[in-house]
Parts: C-alpha cells; structure tokens; sequence
C-alpha cells in the first residue's frame, strides 16, 4: 500500500514538472507580442504628450525589449 501511494506521489510531481516546464515555455514566446503591443501603445502616448521623461523611460524599455526579444525596434529621439 505504502509502495502504491510513493507511486501516485511521484507520477503527481512528474506530471506538475511537465506542465510546469510546458507553460514557461508558452509564456517565453506569447511574451514578447504581448509587450511589443504596450511599447506601441506608450509610443502613441508619448507622441501625444512629448513628455521627455516619458521619452527616456520609454527608450529603456525598448532597449530592453530588443535585448531580450531579439527586435529591432528603434530607440526614440528625447532631443
């Protein structure tokens, strides 16, 4: 009996390790769409409002962005 529930016990954390595993990596690849969507529209924001601080907080996000979601998205011009 002891035997059949270390069974059941193990196939639990196996099975929660596989889905655990699964959905890191769906949310890796839906991640970077979903913050491309909010740095287009904060830019839209910031091509309302010209705010400078907006601007440099904005570019760093982008920065960011491109470094971790291999993008090309242009840095804006603060100046």
């Amino acid at each position: 009996m002891f035997n059949r529930q270390l069974k059941q016990i193990l196939i639990i954390i196996a099975i929660g390790s596989i889905l655990a595993f699964i959905s890191y990596n769906a949310q890796s690849t839906t991640t970077c769409p979903l913050r491309h969507l909010g740095i287009a529209e904060e830019m839209k924001k910031y091509d309302e409002t010209k705010d400078p601080k907006t601007c440099d907080m904005l570019n760093t996000k982008i920065s960011q962005f491109n470094s971790e979601c291999k993008s090309d998205i242009e840095e804006l011009d603060c100046g």
